[in-house]
């Protein structure tokens, strides 16, 4: 059976949301490659940025590298300047293209 591709367009809320789900299901049976492009390599949890600003919390207790979040989802930290949906192909700012 073939492996379906599936390509995450950026690590906001959705974005990591989506990507930790396709991780727990698909990427753990290895039914899919999936990988993450996103310009931060870091989820910030802003809901808690005023504690930040209080003194409640370190910066780093908001701040989770998103690769230590996703073990089995490929990770590219780029720009996405075009998606092109004939193609299947998703077009990074340095020229990167994922199909």
């Amino acid at each position: 059976m073939k492996r379906s591709k599936v390509v995450i367009v950026g690590g906001g809320f959705a974005g990591l949301g989506a990507a930790m789900e396709l991780d727990r299901t698909l990427a753990r049976r290895a039914e899919a490659d999936v990988t993450l492009v996103s310009r931060d390599n870091f989820i910030l949890f802003t809901p808690m940025l005023h504690e930040v600003a209080s003194g409640e919390l370190d910066p780093a207790d908001i701040v989770n590298p998103i690769r230590r979040i996703l073990r089995r989802v490929n990770f590219v930290g780029a720009d996405v300047h075009g998606i092109d949906l004939a193609a299947h192909r998703v077009r990074g700012a340095s020229g990167i293209t994922r199909r």
